[in-house]
């Protein structure tokens, strides 16, 4: 009877891929933490390593979390305590979904571009923390990332591959006096 359902799915809805996902091709259908990860790269222009697309998306998601209460991926994001820094446990698979549906390029040495220019829909203040992040960090190389987060209370404060808790992101409001002043400006 699953088997049946599927078939019947696949055949009437264009896209669909089995697994229980629905792919379009477009943003509607990916998740938060993918949308962030694309808006990232679409902002940055091109992102040049791995790591610092995995920091750029922790600076976004706590630096978001520290000011309004919630990241901007989805609300069951976790992040671990590693080597470099606060990782996303989903950071490899969201990557390969956003390839896989056309939206972004992997080329050579972990060099990502925006392949498909989609207008992404994020509130005015995941906007702002987006903008944020990107001017502050986004010339910024991956060694200088990981020692910014590694001097971070949310990296400090937990033990090696453990997770990052997001309530640990409110000791970040003292970093970024400039953002707060922002967030004042714009009110």
């Amino acid at each position: 009877m699953v088997y049946f359902l599927y078939r019947l799915i696949y055949l009437i809805i264009p896209g669909f891929d089995g697994s229980g996902l629905v792919c379009y091709n477009n943003l509607n259908m990916i998740t938060k933490s993918q949308k962030l990860l694309y808006s990232l790269i679409k902002k940055g222009e091109v992102i040049e390593d791995k790591t610092k697309l995995a920091k750029l998306q922790y600076f976004a998601d706590f630096i978001h979390y520290a000011f309004y209460n919630h990241p901007i991926s989805d609300e069951g994001m976790i992040y671990t305590k590693q080597k470099q820094g606060p990782l996303s446990r989903t950071l490899t698979d969201d990557i390969e979904t956003l390839k896989k549906e056309g939206l972004i390029v992997e080329q050579p040495n972990y060099h990502y571009k925006i392949k498909e220019n989609l207008k992404v829909n994020l509130s005015k203040e995941e906007e702002k923390t987006l903008d944020f992040v990107i001017d502050k960090y986004g010339k910024a190389s991956y060694k200088e990332l990981v020692d910014i987060c590694h001097a971070q209370t949310p990296y400090l404060s937990t033990g090696e591959g453990q997770i990052v808790e997001f309530f640990t992101a409110y000791n970040l409001v003292d970093d970024y006096p400039d953002y707060a002043t922002s967030i004042k400006h714009n009110s």
